[in-house]
């Protein structure tokens, strides 16, 4: 069951407010591990996930089935390695976040097109089944949140008005990299449209839900290579989902409802 952060609905905290700032802000350590190539600089993971890949190379739109790629888009956690990033403004267990998901994690996973060049999902490709992910409030404890990878469902899209999966020029509608796909969405033989249709809005990404490992909030999270093996992961950004407005509202009603009955008691 999620907690249910009172304190910041009747304190009138606004979805604006608690989205501020919805990226990783701060590096605190990084091991690149054995096999992560070039891919090293772990700054890349730093700010909003990557819309369009590959300029001045070979430009494409993010999609499912076109992931970013480029060396300043992308860093690599190789076999035995470790990534270690922070928030400047803690990400909540918030009671209004759809699907009751607080965290976005984008990797460069990607859909495998078995009607290439038409986009039609088969399975899935770059998956990181060796990756460890833990979170924490204070960067002194730490929780494994299991069940969570970062090369995996959903693969990141960056606008969501695209009908080429693999086109070479960006979109003019852009998807919310703060709003989770729907965990019941089956992507399995779905058209792009379809996909995109699915995303409802969303650009993707792997969705945690800190409060089903009994965290309130966090500001930490970090990600290990167990592999021993030159198998190396990538991490593109992570973000903070956004609050529903309409159900942050309702619940802040309520709050301050329960509220004024205290005080007429």
């Amino acid at each position: 069951m999620r907690v249910v952060i009172v304190a910041l609905l009747v304190g009138g905290m606004t979805p604006a407010i608690m989205a501020a700032d919805p990226w990783a802000d701060r590096v605190i350590s990084y091991n690149p591990g054995l096999g992560a190539g070039t891919y090293t600089n772990p700054s890349t993971a730093l700010g909003q996930p990557t819309r369009f890949t590959g300029v001045g190379v070979f430009p494409g739109a993010v999609t499912p089935f076109n992931p970013a790629w480029m060396e300043t888009e992308l860093v690599s956690i190789g076999g035995g390695g470790h990534l270690t990033l922070a928030f400047d403004e803690p990400v909540l267990n918030n009671p209004a976040n759809p699907y009751g998901i607080d965290l976005l994690i984008f990797g460069n996973a990607g859909f495998i097109d078995i009607d290439y060049p038409n986009g039609i999902v088969g399975g899935l490709f770059g998956q990181s089944g060796a990756a460890r992910v833990e979170l924490s409030s204070d960067g002194q404890v730490w929780v494994t949140a299991t069940g969570i990878a970062p090369d995996r469902l959903f693969p990141t899209l960056g606008y969501l008005d695209l009908t080429d999966p693999y086109s070479v020029a960006p979109g003019n509608v852009l998807s919310d990299f703060t709003r989770p796909v729907d965990p019941a969405f089956d992507p399995m033989g779905k058209t792009f449209a379809q996909i995109i249709a699915g995303y409802k809005g969303s650009g993707g990404g792997a969705g945690v839900d800190i409060g089903a490992f009994g965290l309130g909030s966090v500001s930490f999270v970090r990600f290990t290579n167990l592999s021993s093996n030159p198998a190396a992961f990538q991490i593109d950004a992570l973000a903070a989902v956004a609050p529903t407005p309409g159900v942050l509202a309702l619940l802040g009603m309520f709050a301050g409802a329960g509220l004024r009955r205290r005080r007429c008691l």
